[in-house]
């Protein structure tokens, strides 16, 4: 699974919307949605500053852990 489908699935499991992404990390909902779409990737950098973030949108990149 590309990085770009994982975190739509993730998103898509925990009944968020771009919005609620965008209000949680701060990144932009059309980045996120370049992102989800494959059209651009985010640096290691931008996703670990995220997943730390209180109310951040957390990626556990374990197997299939989409919930």
């Amino acid at each position: 699974m590309f990085i770009c489908d994982r975190i739509c699935a993730i998103r898509e499991a925990k009944k968020l919307s771009l919005g609620d992404i965008e209000k949680r990390c701060g990144l932009p909902r059309a980045y996120i949605s370049r992102v989800e779409n494959g059209h651009t990737l985010p640096s290691i950098e931008t996703l670990e500053k995220r997943a730390e973030l209180p109310g951040g949108f957390s990626l556990d990149m374990g197997p299939d852990n989409a919930a």
